[in-house]
């Protein structure tokens, strides 16, 4: 859910109320400048487009402002949660941010946005849901903070289309370096299973440390390292975010440019994403689990042999500058199929000089490959796999298309080895190559 540019976005759509022609961006506004304060959730139903119309991208625009009494002029962390049960907090988080520090007068900007790609939670973005939008804000009156939350809809067919997002751990307050209380307990290892038809599999972690003063800071001064175990593969992470300067809500009071343990202040969190698809057993289940750095706080009031002035300055956690060290996470696997309504991947807007059909590759196959393929101009295009005897097994593609560079995926799994062809028609173009299943 990284930070995009979205001028030329906003050139070629037109904003909606409700929703949009085919072809054009639909967009959906799911709060309207929410008030926030005293850490409560607002909920809101919102009506999505259903699943009729197909896009290619979905993404969040965040708008946070201040009401007349003026912001709360501290970093508070907020998330946006898709609720399947509100009684028992059951949902999805969707994406985080992390207020700004004071953003009004001074030549501050007043206002802040920020634009969060949610397309992997296509599967769950659509119809009527219920949202729920949080900022943990007790700064006390009336202040606070407004936000305006609203979601682009972008017309179109991605390559690979995600149709199921898995929770893994789901722990807003997780203490770290505690003996007593340790952050294993909450990460504990899971067996997920994956579904036939994934061809891609991807991790989603979305952590942010808090707490200050203590041993090394932690956690939200403290470099340590984070690690994804998929079955008997580990993957590193170390959690810092040092470009907490180049900031959507700059410049702002307070010591915003300071990094910190994956956020900064006035800015969306970036998850740590991983390509896990070699890595699981499709079809199958595969172990999941998560490890933080071993840590233990000794600034720590259930410390026995913390002594004050000795130890740290105070063992004991105030509402300042000694806070207990924690983990705020979000665990999650998003799983991709091929699109069946396309199967086809644009790979380039400038016109080739020619029609062509490339070899497959992989060739021999087991039971996917790619057939790249190229349009001089716009045309219909056939493509066919038949077997050695000349009987069709296979339209791969049958549809007008755009001039361009194509790429389409072939899953044999459910024929023999054995000898295949595949033939491009197009305009006058016809060429036919061959091909080998090899099980």
């Amino acid at each position: 859910m990284k930070n995009i540019t979205i001028a030329f976005l906003l050139f070629v759509a037109i904003k909606f109320t409700s929703f949009a022609v085919p072809g054009d961006t639909t967009w959906v506004t799911a709060f309207n400048q929410s008030y926030h304060n005293w850490a409560t959730v607002n909920y809101s139903t919102v009506t999505f487009p259903d699943t009729t119309n197909h896009y290619e991208k979905i993404l969040m625009k965040y708008t946070i402002g201040c009401p007349a009494a003026g912001c709360d002029p501290w970093d508070r962390l907020g998330w946006i949660k898709l609720y399947t049960d509100t009684a028992t907090g059951q949902g999805y988080e969707i994406g985080r941010v992390v207020t700004p520090y004071n953003i009004v007068g001074g030549g501050y900007p007043g206002t802040c946005t920020f634009w969060i790609d949610v397309t992997d939670y296509m599967p769950l973005l659509h119809d009527t849901q219920i949202l729920g939008n949080y900022i943990e804000s007790w700064i006390g009156g009336t202040r606070g903070w407004l936000t305006t939350i609203e979601f682009a809809f972008i017309e179109g067919e991605a390559y690979y289309k995600p149709f199921k997002v898995i929770n893994l751990w789901q722990d807003h307050y997780i203490v770290y370096g505690d003996t007593a209380d340790p952050h294993e307990n909450y990460l504990q290892p899971m067996r997920v299973y994956i579904d036939p038809q994934t061809v891609k599999v991807k991790g989603r972690m979305i952590a942010t440390g808090h707490g200050q003063g203590n041993s090394h800071n932690a956690a939200e001064f403290s470099v340590k390292y984070h690690q994804l175990v998929v079955n008997s593969d580990s993957l590193t992470h170390n959690l810092w975010r040092q470009n907490c300067g180049l900031n959507p809500c700059s410049p702002q009071g307070g010591t915003w440019q300071f990094a910190r343990a994956g956020w900064c202040p006035g800015a969306d969190v970036i998850p740590w994403d991983l390509d896990i698809t070699t890595l699981v057993t499709i079809g199958d289940s595969s172990t999941v689990d998560y490890n933080i750095e071993p840590y233990v706080n000794l600034c720590r009031p259930t410390n026995p042999n913390c002594v004050n002035g000795v130890t740290c300055a105070d063992c004991n956690y105030n509402s300042t500058g000694h806070t207990e060290p924690n983990y705020n996470f979000e665990g999650q696997l998003i799983l991709y199929r091929l699109n069946p309504a396309i199967g086809i991947n644009n790979q380039g807007n400038i016109a080739p000089a020619l029609f062509s059909l490339q070899q497959n590759y992989p060739n021999p196959f087991n039971p996917v490959t790619k057939i790249k393929f190229t349009l001089q101009k716009y045309s219909h295009v056939i493509i066919k796999v038949f077997a050695s005897d000349g009987t069709e097994v296979a339209v791969l593609v049958n549809k007008d298309m755009k001039n361009g560079e194509y790429e389409i995926d072939f899953d044999g799994k459910n024929l023999a080895s054995g000898v295949y062809f595949y033939q491009m028609e197009a305009k006058d173009f016809k060429v036919t190559k061959k091909m080998l299943i090899l099980k």
